[in-house]
């Protein structure tokens, strides 16, 4: 899901979680994968791309409502947004079922 808002406006955590992934994501750009651990047996992560600036390091964990980054354009992108994805057992699955 491409969320569009400011360039450097503020992406926050979905959930609480440990940072697994902070870095470059080949089209992705600037990436933070979180782990929320499991519900009902499957492992939920969510996924932030296309960030200007990461404010996380893997390792680290995060509350709901922490910012993780902000906003901006780097990878395949064509203007400042946050490409959010829900994932589960690793497969990506529509966010708005989980919001």
């Amino acid at each position: 899901m491409d969320i569009a808002g400011p360039n450097r406006g503020s992406i926050r955590a979905s959930n609480s979680g440990k940072v697994i992934y902070s870095g470059w994501y080949g089209g992705y750009g600037k990436v933070v994968i979180l782990d929320h651990g499991t519900v009902n047996g499957r492992p939920i992560t969510t996924l932030y791309a296309h960030m200007s600036t990461i404010k996380v390091s893997q390792g680290q964990f995060v509350n709901k409502g922490d910012v993780v980054g902000f906003e901006g354009t780097t990878g395949y992108s064509t203007g400042p947004h946050v490409h959010f994805e829900v994932r589960v057992n690793g497969k990506p699955n529509n966010p708005l079922n989980y919001i």
